[in-house]
């Protein structure tokens, strides 16, 4: 049996995990201030359905900032030969695991700042409603599933400069399709997963693009953790 317990408690203790948490907050906080303040100096405070396509700009690029940042815990320290010798402490199994719960935990956390400062500013700025916790909880789910799905694709691609490319690819890459691929494009993780976030954000239930998301997370996260332990790590 897996017990990823003590590899997630010494992983929780890294100071990188904060401090990348903490950057990807940061930027993705400067960007959706950016957001803001062009929204509402181009259409107004009081312009009819403003909240909605903040919200609708703003949740894809958490979703993109948290992806980056979940492939980065992988690949920075295996880059610098670190996770190796996590793996010879911890073993391969709970070393993967603690790694990828830790960076979810993170990520978490950095959404939930994201989603205090977006609903406060919006409410500040009178281009959305009171700041509520299903705003806070939208951000904070939506980062830790971009976490976990950049920390998946991180750790099966493995390189930190391709990683840096490929994994805001994979978001952005719905949107990038034709026209013509919309109706497919609607069963795409990053799709799925921004559609539940603006959805649980006003309160309305999204039961399916959760799940349709959280399967794309297991399979993805299942495909990765398959090919960690049977890898070579050289």
């Amino acid at each position: 049996m897996v017990n990823p317990g003590p590899a997630l408690l010494s992983d929780l203790r890294r100071p990188w995990l904060w401090k990348g948490s903490a950057i990807s907050a940061a930027l993705a906080l400067g960007l959706t201030g950016m957001l803001l303040v062009a929204g509402t100096s181009e259409a107004g405070a009081d312009s009819p359905g403003l909240s909605a396509l903040l919200l609708e700009a703003v949740i894809p690029l958490v979703l993109t900032v948290s992806a980056v940042f979940g492939s980065f815990s992988f690949t920075a320290d295996y880059r610098a030969g670190s996770f190796n010798r996590r793996v010879l402490l911890f073993q391969r199994r709970p070393a993967f695991l603690g790694r990828a719960l830790s960076t979810a935990a993170a990520a978490l956390f950095a959404g939930a700042v994201i989603g205090l400062a977006f609903g406060f500013s919006a409410a500040v700025l009178k281009v959305a409603g009171t700041l509520s916790p299903l705003l806070v909880l939208a951000f904070a789910g939506t980062a830790a599933m971009g976490a976990l799905w950049g920390f998946a694709l991180g750790s099966l691609l493995r390189n930190h400069l391709v990683s840096l490319f490929a994994v805001p690819l994979s978001v952005a890459l719905p949107g990038l399709l034709p026209d013509l691929s919309e109706p497919v494009t609607t069963f795409f993780f990053p799709v799925l997963a921004a559609d539940w976030a603006k959805q649980a954000a006003v309160n309305i239930p999204a039961s399916g693009a959760f799940c349709g998301a959280a399967g794309w997370l297991v399979l993805v996260a299942a495909a990765a953790f398959t090919v960690f332990v049977k890898r070579d790590l050289v």
